[in-house]
């Protein structure tokens, strides 16, 4: 028993002295080497890895294109509420101009009506100096002269209230006939005037700025 087994051990040994594995020979390696791949089941497996990840890319972008694209009904339903905040701002919109223009309306009227207030306001002092000139005509009668200037003031004071609106008076006596501010009403001899000049005014006109409001009634000196 003893000599087989050291026989057995002998033999694991090899003739430098190193252990070797009783099933193995003794220009074998320890290590079990993996089974190579060829250069073509490379490509194949490379090919099969790219077409995998290649699948899962347009599997993504196809999820993410349903994901992101809203059906017709979300597209109809859409368009109607874009519909229906246009239309409430075109009827607000349409609203506030009806009430705008119904303000100036108003308010062109309501300037047309007292437009005149100024001007009247400016004319009640000369009918309050007319009125007591008329309340005192019966004392007047004995005092002529206080009565004149008493309608003279009357006068001037309307004069007054009516330059502060631009109203003016055409100056026409001794000026030569114009047929723009001046109506001839007749024709008479005179030593003063020249020839086609005015000689007489029978009715003051006047200017309202730059515009007649109306001319002048004249009579015209010229040859008898």
């Amino acid at each position: 028993m003893t000599k087989e087994t050291n026989t057995k051990s002998n033999e694991s040994q090899n003739e430098n002295g190193n252990s070797v594995h009783p099933y193995l020979d003794s220009d074998q390696d320890m290590e079990i080497e993996k089974p190579e791949t060829t250069g073509v089941e490379s490509e194949k497996i490379s090919t099969s890895n790219n077409e995998k990840l290649e699948e899962q890319d347009v599997s993504s972008d196809e999820d993410e294109t349903d994901a992101k694209e809203p059906t017709s009904e979300e597209r109809a339903k859409e368009a109607e509420n874009k519909y229906g905040e246009m239309q409430d701002r075109y009827l607000r919109l349409n609203a506030e101009f009806e009430n705008y223009k119904k303000r100036m309306m108003r308010e062109n009227s309501d300037r047309l009506k007292y437009f005149n207030m100024e001007i009247i306001k400016e004319l009640l002092p000369s009918l309050d100096n007319l009125e007591r000139a008329m309340s005192h005509a019966e004392e007047a009668k004995s005092d002529p002269e206080n009565m004149l200037e008493g309608l003279q003031m009357v006068y001037k004071s309307m004069q007054e209230a009516f330059g502060k609106f631009g109203v003016v008076k055409i100056d026409s006596f001794g000026k030569e006939f114009d047929p723009n501010c001046h109506q001839a009403v007749g024709m008479i001899e005179s030593n003063e005037v020249p020839e086609n000049h005015v000689a007489e005014e029978c009715l003051t006109g006047y200017y309202l700025h730059d515009r007649i409001i109306r001319p002048t009634m004249v009579r015209v000196s010229g040859k008898g």
